[in-house]
């Protein structure tokens, strides 16, 4: 019995003992050893010996520039000696061997001998010259001043000026001015102030000659040309602002005859200056990136050599089995894909043969099929996420995308932003890459024009008629902002309404809010204050929104209150008002929600609502003509009126209001990286609103949006 218990404790120990030494002998795995950069340790090491002996060179580089300057100066106080006072016995510039003494001090390692023999140098010492004064140590440019001998030539008078001298007095001016004569040329001084020291002094005042009256006059004479020259650029500005049109007309371009008729039958004669500018560039077959404010007609501008790349690659190309499409036109939004495709119908009015297609979202797949299918397509429009779908899908689109001419981002910096760029990349990598590739933006940040080289040519050209300096909202809008407790933003939006359609009979407003919920909270709170309003926002179906948006277009006396959908390019005519509850998402959503209103040359009013902790947005925007409207004064039965029909709307939708708002706000860098305050700010959002008690969130929820275990955060259980 014992001897089995010793041989089993034996063999456990050898296993165990087997276990740890492959344990301990495994080999660890991973490659060479890189440095930054992604060098090796050798080309590290070279490149820092380099970079060592560069820094020596400028090192002594600049111990021989001191060493001469010392040298300089040495010699200088030498020749001055009537400028030495009892300070330069211990404040006097380091002579040349002082220098090289300490500068060898510096080189010697601590506790090794000291070796400075003061007698270096020849056995025989040169006997020091007597300073004469024929020595010229001037060079070239010298910022010294001398006194100026007596001039004896018969072209100047013999006539000897006085000159302030440093350290003199009316009363001394005598005796100074008997020593500045022998002491003329021996007070040569050359070099800067900081080798000088204390023998840097001025030995003359300048003596600038007066003008004659006819200098004088001609000086007159150019400050008012200049004067001239100034105001009537000035007056070219204001020309080019009061209208968007060019003299340019649409029949001098060399566009076809039909796209002109349809063009005079809509009523456009004259081209805008985006147009102007755009127009030769896309024509000649060129990658173009334009930039150009709202409502200046920019989808006119694209849409003409658009049509023009159509007939030509109609009239060139052969029957094919499956018909091309020619022009493939991406834009971010449902609406605006709506309306470009309305405007390019219009333009091909008299064009026979040729269709326009649309592909959005909240349309049956199948149904986009048939109609691809059994209608003619030359120019496609297309949100980037169902025209993807359509690709993926293998429904024969991406057939018919191989014969493309053309492609357009309208909204560029949008669709090229984190949301939309991967969509577009995968889109792009579907297309000929023998293509013309167009761009058109009215905010085009220098990250988009980094990014824009994924679509355009390097050879591309690059169009702005915004220009340089200038603000790219219309100059005819009237902006403005108000600060206000986050509380009392519903009740500030009734009253703005209330003065504004007292005001304005034939009035137009939108109001945009921060995320769809909230849009969806606004308008039921203004439909229970009987006011005429509609809603626009992503969770409405599509039938839906381009009803109200057409709506929205042909109506007056009418308040649309709508989320992002309709910041970008979206026309609606005679919007007298937008206002912007809460801060947009950055500068560009400001401007590109302000373009609703003031488009062509009609004035306008922008207002925007923000909070006190919302105030850091006003450093994006301050290059912009923004002023601080003061706080209308509410009474007490308007806000109990509110109260009152905030009490009517059904707690599901505050409770969504209240979890859009929450993750909006979130997002936000400067204010969500504060995990504590976003949770009180949300708190009181929620009261004011009409809740007792925040909504509580999904467990999941909180803890990708890192809310969890955050103090007034509830956790649905």
């Amino acid at each position: 019995m014992w001897a089995w218990m010793l041989g089993e404790g034996r063999r456990t120990v050898c296993e165990v003992a087997c276990t740890y030494n492959k344990v301990a002998l495994r080999h660890m795995g991973g490659g060479p050893r890189t440095f930054p950069g992604g060098v090796n340790k050798w080309k590290w090491k070279r490149m820092h010996e380099k970079r060592a002996r560069d820094k020596q060179k400028r090192l002594i580089e600049q111990e021989k520039q001191l060493y001469e300057a010392r040298i300089r100066s040495h010699i200088r106080s030498t020749l001055s000696p009537d400028h030495r006072s009892a300070a330069t016995a211990t404040h006097r510039p380091l002579s040349p061997n002082d220098q090289i003494k300490a500068l060898a001090d510096r080189f010697v390692k601590e506790g090794a001998q000291d070796l400075w023999n003061t007698n270096d140098g020849p056995l025989t010492p040169n006997p020091t010259p007597t300073p004469t004064p024929n020595l010229n140590f001037r060079p070239k440019h010298s910022r010294a001043y001398r006194s100026v001998p007596e001039v004896r030539n018969n072209r100047v008078g013999a006539h000897k000026y006085r000159f302030w001298r440093k350290g003199s007095d009316d009363s001394s001016s005598d005796e100074s001015e008997s020593e500045s004569e022998n002491e003329n040329e021996l007070s040569l001084k050359t070099g800067s102030s900081a080798s000088l020291g204390e023998y840097d002094v001025k030995r003359e005042k300048r003596v600038v000659p007066k003008p004659s009256e006819e200098v004088e006059f001609i000086r007159r004479e150019l400050i008012k040309r200049k004067l001239r020259q100034i105001e009537e650029q000035e007056s070219e500005k204001q020309n080019s602002h009061e209208s968007i049109l060019s003299n340019t007309r649409f029949d001098e371009s060399g566009i076809s005859p039909q796209t002109i008729k349809a063009l005079s039958s809509a009523g456009y004669v004259h081209m805008t200056r985006v147009q102007e500018a755009s127009l030769s560039i896309c024509l000649e077959g060129l990658d173009a990136l334009v930039k150009s404010k709202t409502g200046t007609g920019k989808s006119v501008a694209f849409l003409l050599p658009a049509i023009e790349t159509v007939l030509k690659a109609m009239t060139s190309n052969k029957s094919q089995r499956v018909p091309p499409i020619y022009v493939l036109i991406l834009c971010p939004t449902r609406e605006l894909a709506s309306q470009i495709a309305a405007v390019a119908k219009v333009l091909l009015k008299y064009q026979d043969g040729i269709g326009v297609q649309t592909l959005v979202g909240g349309i049956r797949f199948k149904v986009d099929q048939k109609r691809l299918e059994s209608e003619p397509c030359q120019i496609l429009v297309a949100t980037p996420g169902r025209l993807l779908d359509h690709i993926e899908n293998k429904s024969g689109i991406s057939l018919r995308l191989m014969g493309l001419r053309m492609l357009v981002l309208d909204e560029a910096d949008h669709l090229l932003d984190l949301g939309f760029r991967k969509d577009v990349e995968k889109i792009v990598d579907c297309l000929p890459r023998q293509r013309q590739s167009l761009l058109f933006s009215a905010t085009i940040p220098k990250e988009v024009r980094r990014i824009s080289q994924l679509v355009l040519k390097r050879e591309h050209k690059y169009v702005d008629t915004v220009g340089m300096g200038c603000v790219e909202t219309p100059v005819q809008v009237k902006q403005s902002y108000l600060v206000a407790p986050h509380e009392s933003h519903f009740q500030l939006v009734h009253h703005i309404l209330k003065e504004h359609i007292l005001q304005t009979p034939d009035y137009k407003v939108i109001v945009f809010c921060i995320t769809g919920m909230v849009t969806s909270l606004m308008y039921n709170l203004l439909r229970e204050m009987k006011m005429n309003v509609r809603e626009m926002h992503s969770r409405k179906p599509q039938l839906y929104r381009t009803r109200i948006s057409d709506e929205f277009k042909e109506s007056k006396q009418l308040i649309l209150v709508s989320s992002d959908v309709s910041s970008r390019g979206m026309n609606y005519p005679d919007v007298t008002l937008v206002i912007q509850v809460g801060i947009p998402s950055d500068r560009e959503q400001y401007i590109h929600r302000l373009g609703r209103t003031g488009r062509e040359d009609k004035e306008g009013e922008g207002i925007l609502l923000i909070a006190p902790w919302e105030k850091y947005f006003l450093e994006e925007i301050k290059d912009l003509p923004l002023q601080e409207l003061p706080l209308p004064g509410i009474y007490p039965q308007a806000k109990l009126k509110i109260e009152n029909s905030m009490a009517k709307i059904d707690n599901d939708i505050k409770e969504a209001a209240y979890h859009a708002w929450l993750g909006y706000y979130n997002s936000i860098r400067e204010i969500g990286r504060e995990k504590t305050t976003v949770a009180e700010l949300a708190n009181q959002f929620s009261e004011s609103i009409g809740l007792q008690r925040p909504p509580a969130l999904f467990r999941k929820t909180a803890i990708k949006m890192g809310l969890k275990d955050i103090p007034g955060i509830r956790i649905r259980k």
